[in-house]
């Protein structure tokens, strides 16, 4: 499952270096001496930071963060990489719920596994 968090991007006094802080992750922060640098060194600090959570904070809108002195940036997390490696499971799903599933999840353009994993981890995250 793939997120956006906000990012505020600020350009130190000198000019020489680039400061990220993730405004919904109280403590996450990062820096880049290039611009090109900025939002790689911004999602390595999330996914790090998300790692010793309990409970994954969902994104706020840009609207509700207050900016004031930043740019703001969008970074693309990939929340699959924090949940440790894959493990094989035997369930039981009613024939028309797993149909419902497997539809839409080829709409989405994921496998079952991999929608349902989605599914459950917004569950949890509500």
């Amino acid at each position: 499952m793939k997120i956006q968090y906000p990012v505020l991007i600020e350009k130190d006094s000198q000019g020489t270096a680039w400061g990220i802080i993730v405004p919904d992750l109280p403590g996450c922060f990062s820096a880049a001496d290039k611009e090109a640098d900025i939002l790689d060194n911004a999602r390595e600090a999330i996914l790090l930071h998300l790692e010793v959570l309990e409970d994954i904070p969902q994104p706020s809108s840009l609207e509700s963060i207050d900016s004031a002195g930043f740019t703001i940036g969008l970074v693309d997390v990939d929340l699959s990489q924090i949940h440790g490696a894959a493990k094989h499971i035997n369930i039981t799903i009613p024939a028309g719920v797993l149909a419902r599933i497997d539809a839409a999840a080829n709409a989405a353009g994921m496998n079952r596994s991999a929608f349902l994993t989605e599914a459950a981890i917004k569950k949890m995250s509500s």
